[in-house]
């Protein structure tokens, strides 16, 4: 059976009753900067990008599983459109893969449970939930939202705008941006390369790793509870550092200038000036330990 929907008003189409495997299929013209919501049972969604002024939805759904939406105007090129699944069992859920391919200045809104998304190409916006699973996003997106319990997240891009936050998932990025927050729990934070303009980077336990490139003027933060703090730093880079941990120890291996002890005694402190009046790092933790070494 295939899905295609022609009128422009939101609908709801049952698909409970099948005992195989459903097709989506469906196609609609679009604005460019339209908005599409997503959510639901879902095991994989693939965003893509495009320069088309459409949108095309695509996939298979389970057998017993329910998909209802539509366009949220009633006429013209579609500005909005919503989408659910929903699954009787785990094997059915496994089941429900889409691809969801949107104009590039478009907003994607996607929420589901244990799911593997991927995007790329899209240079609007994108907001994505999940419990467990993976996302990974490439491209440049103007602003990027990612929230997850268990999933890992991977940024392999630039985003002017980005919150990525999880729980026990790590987050790896790939790239950089003008205005970035990382923060988990327990999983690592990882920055392999890339320039950040503005960015704070938390920890409640997990490890921080930082290895990209701070823009000149830029301002990043470091902090954690007891996760440790590793920045890999540019030889000759032009920074202003402000380091200190309560009860961990901090190491310098990147320049000559030693830590002291903190004030009233207590912990660890380091100061590191450039003369040139450099980017501002800031290191915060309290009992992780810190780390500055040459990359």
């Amino acid at each position: 059976m295939r899905i295609r929907w022609h009128s422009l008003t939101l609908l709801a189409v049952p698909l409970a009753s099948a005992l195989t495997q459903q097709k989506v299929d469906i196609h609609r013209a679009a604005i460019p900067t339209a908005s599409v919501r997503l959510g639901g049972a879902l095991s994989s969604v693939r965003v893509i990008g495009w320069d088309k002024d459409s949108i095309a939805l695509t996939g298979v759904i389970g057998a017993g599983s329910r998909f209802d939406g539509g366009a949220m105007n009633s006429a013209g090129p579609v500005q909005g459109m919503k989408y659910y699944v929903e699954a009787p069992d785990e094997g059915a859920l496994r089941a429900n893969k889409l691809e969801l391919r949107v104009p590039a200045r478009a907003r994607v809104w996607i929420k589901a449970g244990s799911a593997d998304i991927e995007a790329s190409g899209v240079t609007g916006g994108l907001d994505l939930n999940i419990v467990g699973g993976s996302v990974r996003v490439s491209g440049t997106p103007r602003e990027l939202m990612v929230e997850s319990m268990d999933g890992a997240v991977t940024i392999d891009g630039t985003a002017e705008f980005a919150r990525v936050k999880t729980a026990t998932g790590d987050i790896v990025l790939k790239g950089g941006g003008e205005d970035l927050t990382l923060t988990t729990v327990s999983g690592a934070i990882r920055a392999a390369e890339g320039t950040v303009q503005r960015g704070r980077f938390e920890s409640v336990t997990g490890p921080i790793i930082f290895a990209g490139t701070v823009a000149r003027g830029g301002d990043v933060k470091f902090d954690t509870h007891s996760g440790s703090i590793e920045l890999r730093l540019a030889p000759r880079a032009d920074l202003e550092i402000d380091a200190s941990s309560v009860t961990g120890s901090i190491e310098n291996a990147w320049t000559r200038t030693r830590p002291i002890a903190g004030r009233e005694g207590r912990g660890m402190e380091l100061g590191i000036s450039s003369g040139m009046g450099g980017a501002r790092v800031s290191i915060r933790s309290f009992k992780g330990n810190v780390r500055l070494t040459t990359r």
